[in-house]
Parts: structure tokens; sequence; C-alpha cells
């Protein structure tokens, strides 16, 4: 069975996004008294770095989600978004690295540690892989979603502080950036802020 006649992805989704790196304090804050709901969670991401700043590629737990950039919109990124749960239908050269975490996680069972599992990796692949944890809070508020993150990256031990908000209403989005303080500030995204770190 060829990766074209394999249908095991979900539906592609196009998403703005607009993110700011420092503590933004005030902004967190605000985030936090607006929001309908809020959770917090705790995420370990393996980030495959690759020369190209319109793509975002990582794993967690036993999917690979490829994120890609369509258009650049009032200071926003909309980023197209499909995730693949098996090796057949990943799209080269990701499928390589996808298919070396699922055989150690398979290998290891129980026991399987993602730190581990990267650190014996090919070191020959076509790009870079790096291991973060995310302590992470996020919001509702409306139809739009924000979240408060702290990325933690294994290969330097740093923790970089960021503030997304995202969704698929332009107008409302912008209006939130408003109210947050961000208007004029940069908008970068997560793997670029790895690399930029490393």
């Amino acid at each position: 069975m060829t990766k074209s006649d394999h249908v095991d992805e979900e539906p592609t989704h196009a998403r703005y996004e607009f993110r700011v790196w420092g503590r933004n304090k005030k902004a967190r804050k605000l985030l936090a008294e607006m929001a309908d709901s809020s959770t917090t969670e705790t995420i370990e991401d393996c980030y495959f770095l690759t020369d190209e700043a319109g793509v975002n590629v990582k794993v967690r737990n036993r999917i690979l989600k490829i994120k890609e950039l369509v258009e650049h919109e009032q200071g926003f990124e909309r980023w197209a978004s499909s995730r693949y749960r098996s090796v057949d239908v990943a799209p080269a050269p990701f499928d390589e690295l996808f298919e070396q975490l699922r055989d150690a996680r398979e290998r290891y069972g129980k026991s399987f540690d993602l730190a581990k599992a990267v650190a014996q990796l090919d070191k020959d692949a076509d790009g870079r892989v790096v291991l973060v944890t995310k302590e992470r809070r996020r919001y509702r508020i409306g139809s739009m979603r924000a979240e408060a993150t702290d990325v933690t990256i294994e290969h330097t031990g740093r923790v970089l502080h960021a503030l997304a908000i995202e969704g698929d209403d332009l107008g409302d989005l912008v209006q939130l950036r408003k109210k947050l303080g961000l208007k004029g500030s940069s908008n970068v995204a997560l793997h670029v802020a790895i690399e930029a770190d490393l």
C-alpha cells in the first residue's frame, strides 16, 4: 500500500496564530481574567528542526504533527495542520524520525523515556531533533484559544516564556491582541524561537 492510498491522517485545518516571547506578566494576568475556562498541562514534545521556517514538525506521544505556514495577515500567521498516526502515511523525511521513535516506544513499552529515545536517534537525519518540556496554561475566550507556556529546552536547559492567541476569526483575534497590549510585538513561531536559542 502506498502512502497516497493509505488514509490515516486527520483533515487539514488552518488557524491564525500570534505568539510573543518574554514573561508578558500583564498580558498573562489579563488572559486569566478574560477567560471563560482554563486548564493546565505538562507536555513533552520532540521537534524536528529544518532549514524551512514555514514548516513546524513535532512528535507528541504517538502522533506526528506537521504545520505549514499558509499566509501572513495583519501580523498573524495562518498555519495548516495535519496529524499522522502511522509511519506509512507520514511524509519524508519526517517518516524516518517518526518510525525511530515508534520503534523505541514499542521496544521499551511502559518504561519508554522520550529523552532517551531522542538521544538515540540517527545523528545523520535531515534536520535537528530537539526535546522540550512545556508547562502550559490554556484559555478559552469565546471561540478563541490562548496559552501561556514555559518551554524548557532539553539541550540547553534554558526556559523560554511564550504567550499565544489563536483562532479562526481574524477580526476577533486582532481585537484581543490589542486588549492584551501586544499590538506591535513580533510574532515568532515556537520552532523558530527554539532554533534561535540553540
